[in-house]
């Protein structure tokens, strides 16, 4: 099951991203939480304390890489497998989520 949350800045999506997460993870789900916001809140809101939420790094880039189809057109895909990217990257937090960082974007045309 994949789950997206969406909409308008104060809307209260990490809030409810946050409470989803943790609950689902406590009725004994497996749950990866990715937070890909330019401004991330949902270790804290996950129950991460402060100090170490704010020294999380985010994903690398370079665990993406393009390359070229037989025809011509261009696809990304990841280096390495999905479970090893969350065994590297993922932080685990309260309740048995496992949280990811994406990269923020450096400056106009880097996203």
């Amino acid at each position: 099951m994949r789950i997206a949350i969406g909409g308008k800045g104060g809307s209260g999506k990490t809030t409810i991203a946050a409470t989803l997460a943790r609950s689902l993870a406590r009725s004994g789900r497996a749950v990866l939480a990715i937070d890909d916001d330019s401004n991330p809140n949902l270790a804290v809101s996950l129950g991460i304390p402060r100090d170490v939420a704010s020294a999380m790094p985010s994903l690398p880039r370079d665990l993406i890489t393009e390359r070229t189809r037989e025809d011509g057109s261009k696809a990304s895909e990841l280096v390495m497998p999905v479970s090893e990217v969350v065994a590297r990257h993922g932080v685990k937090a309260p309740d048995g989520v496992t949280l990811l960082l994406m990269g923020g974007v450096a400056h106009g045309g880097a996203g």
